[in-house]
């Protein structure tokens, strides 16, 4: 696939999502130098993500441009991109700017670290715990800032359900289109959580917070509130994570678990990035470790698109491996589907 067919595919995607970023996308695929830019992406990210968060990072930044009048999240009045075109703004931006904006699509990843997906983890982990009883010790791959590997802290509102912590200022609200997944009032037990990431971000810093509002589409304020929720939570207490290669960790990490926890390694929607031997590699580390324990591996399958997840639930022990669907669900969260 061309970076211009990535463009193209993600216009289709954010026609229905964001009008800005829908015009800026179908600008970008047919503009020349606009692709030369966006292919400074590494191969491995999706380009269309990368480019509009690095131009969304230097606009949360402060940079001053007329730009700025389109975006929500640094105006309050918002010019409507459907009444006047953001195109020849986005592109004098992106020339003014274009190395900062190199810099960014060099050193930056696409990381969203949406906490609406731990919708699918709640249900999961209880789906676990009750399966084989005992605390849970958690491992995110993929991690980004370790957001969801708190998503024991959050308050949940499935349709008229509430469950997790009542309290938290993090709330998501997910509609069950099909099924009924296991939602106790209270989570189970967390013994120990911890994350791995090629290049984790700091919820403490400026910086690598501003990046994750940045992957966040202007227009969703409902995303950007809960987000903002969730990086205040998580700064009183910051998830840990570790810098590396999943398939290099994970041995090690795995073998110091505590003795009386299940062990969950698990992923939102983070595998779509992997490559085949990449996820090769974990599953090998995730069969060596059961031949001492059980383990289970809750992922979104790398084989569906990120925008439409299915969800599935792998138990491994002495070696071998069942491997269940157990979710559909949208990719932010809004609705769920159980299949078991």
């Amino acid at each position: 696939m061309t970076r211009a067919d990535e463009f193209h595919d993600y216009t289709d995607w954010a026609t229905d999502q964001s009008p800005l970023y829908e015009r800026l996308s179908r600008a970008t695929a047919d503009d020349d130098a606009l692709l030369d830019l966006a292919a400074t992406a590494p191969p491995s990210q999706p380009a269309p993500n990368l480019l509009l968060g690095a131009v969304h990072h230097l606009l949360l930044s402060g940079v001053d441009h007329r730009l700025a009048e389109f975006y929500p999240t640094v105006t309050e009045n918002p010019t409507d991109p459907t009444e006047t075109d953001p195109v020849p703004a986005f592109e004098s931006f992106c020339l003014d700017h274009r190395e900062a904006i190199r810099e960014r699509l060099e050193t930056r990843l696409v990381q969203t670290n949406d906490v609406g997906r731990s919708a699918v983890l709640y249900p999961a982990c209880s789906r676990v715990a009750a399966a084989d009883g005992g605390p849970l010790a958690l491992v995110e791959l993929g991690a980004s800032a370790g957001l969801n590997l708190l998503w024991a802290r959050y308050r949940y509102e499935f349709d008229d359900h509430v469950v997790g912590d009542p309290d938290s200022p993090v709330r998501i609200e997910t509609t069950i289109r099909d099924g009924t997944p296991p939602l106790p009032d209270e989570p189970p037990t967390v013994a120990e959580r911890w994350g791995v990431d090629l290049n984790p971000l700091d919820v403490t810093d400026e910086s690598d917070a501003r990046w994750l509002r940045a992957l966040v589409l202007p227009n969703q304020h409902r995303r950007h509130e809960r987000l903002a929720a969730a990086l205040e939570l998580a700064a009183d207490r910051p998830p840990e994570l570790v810098a590396g290669d999943a398939a290099d960790v994970l041995p090690e990490r795995l073998g110091n678990a505590p003795t009386d926890a299940t062990l969950v390694v698990f992923s939102t929607i983070a595998l779509y990035q992997f490559p085949d031997e990449a996820v090769a590699a974990v599953r090998a580390a995730l069969v060596g470790a059961s031949h001492e324990r059980p383990v289970h591996w809750l992922s979104g399958d790398p084989s569906t698109p990120p925008s439409d997840p299915t969800y599935r639930h792998g138990r491994f022990e002495d070696g071998t491996a069942e491997t269940t669907g157990i979710a559909e669900f949208e990719a932010y969260g809004n609705w769920l589907s159980w299949l078991v």
